[in-house]
């Protein structure tokens, strides 16, 4: 019975000595520092630095409200730093790159990858090196660099994410224009004292609406002329045009000549709106020239500016950027919207 116990404790010693050789080199080979690239806890994540061989870098930080913001100065736009967490959160090894490509990769990564440093509670945990595709362009090769560790390892693995077919560098754009939050203004009806919509040159079909009440309003076109009886419905479904309204790129700072050369041009447009609290803000409109290629109609007409897009000038004339027609141009409409849908416009 003895000699029976010992055998067993024998084997149960060989056993987790086993195991625990065949963890390690697992661990070596495949799950190591050199390829532990995912972060489970991408809550605690505070800080994000982002930059490229070319000098252009990216600085997002989230304050202790959990909102981000892009190099210090605007708010970050929260859908793409989603998607930042859930790449650090789900990124899985593919493979390791063959050992016949690891020096070329290796050297490719580090003139044209993109750097990202990743800090949880404003301490560096890891950075990531992210280079270009895989063949089959379902992963992406990427390096890791430790906390600890004063230059990358030396294993370049490929990348992947789980239900996500595709590569991940897009995702580690650079353009603070990029980074900035889109949404410019979003205000509900209730909280709207009045709208003035100016025309350039057709004081007819430009007008304020003044709100007095949840079904009370009064509109007047800049020619003085007060629309009565007018459609209330309209005058609502109006007022709810101004929730939710995003830009497509922002250009205020671009130094591109046909961006600076339409800046300086006059608005076609001009909106006006007051809040309850007695602030206004005016966002002005500009034509986009139709881009070389598509300034002709299906006819064969030239067209004298883009009609689904367009430019725009707003608080206090400091900020720049272009807009899509189709969600801000339902905006424009002219005093004629207001009419009983049963009057007939001699």
């Amino acid at each position: 019975m003895k000699k029976n116990r010992l055998v067993i404790l024998l084997l149960v010693t060989l056993v987790a000595i086993a195991v625990f050789i065949i963890s390690k080199n697992k661990h070596k080979t495949l799950t190591g520092n050199d390829a532990d690239f995912a972060i489970p806890d991408t809550a605690s994540i505070d800080k994000l630095f982002i930059a490229n061989k070319r000098g252009a870098t990216a600085l997002l930080e989230k304050d202790n409200k959990g909102n981000w913001t892009i190099n210090g100065k605007y708010p970050a736009r929260r859908d793409c730093i989603r998607l930042l967490l859930i790449t650090f959160m789900r990124a899985q090894i593919k493979f390791p790159a063959p050992q016949a490509s690891q020096e070329n990769l290796l050297r490719e990564i580090a003139s044209k990858g993109t750097k990202c440093e990743i800090y949880q509670n404003k301490k560096l945990i890891k950075t990531w090196y992210v280079g270009h595709e895989t063949q089959d362009l379902k992963g992406t090769f990427c390096l890791l660099q430790g906390a600890e560790n004063d230059k990358p390892f030396n294993t370049v693995y490929a990348i992947e994410l789980p239900g996500f077919i595709g590569i991940i560098l897009p995702r580690f754009f650079i353009t603070e224009a990029e980074w900035r939050e889109q949404k410019v203004l979003s205000i509900t009806p209730d909280k709207i004292k009045s709208v003035t919509l100016n025309l350039s040159g057709f004081p007819d079909s430009s007008y304020t609406i003044n709100v007095m009440g949840l079904h009370k309003f009064d509109v007047t076109t800049l020619s003085g002329k007060k629309i009565q009886p007018f459609d209330t419905a309209a005058v609502q479904q109006y007022l709810s045009y101004f929730m939710n309204l995003y830009v497509e790129y922002w250009y205020t700072n671009s130094t591109l000549p046909v961006i600076d050369s339409v800046r300086k041009t006059k608005d076609f447009l001009q909106i006006s709106l007051t809040d309850i609290n007695n602030k206004t803000e005016v966002y002005k409109f500009y034509h986009k020239p139709p881009d070389k290629g598509h300034d002709e109609d299906e006819k064969g007409n030239k067209m004298p500016y883009d009609p689904e897009n367009m430019y725009m000038k707003f608080w206090n004339d400091a900020e720049f950027a272009a807009i899509p027609g189709y969600t801000w141009g339902k905006l424009f409409q002219s005093s004629h919207y207001f009419l009983p849908k049963h009057t007939v416009k001699k």
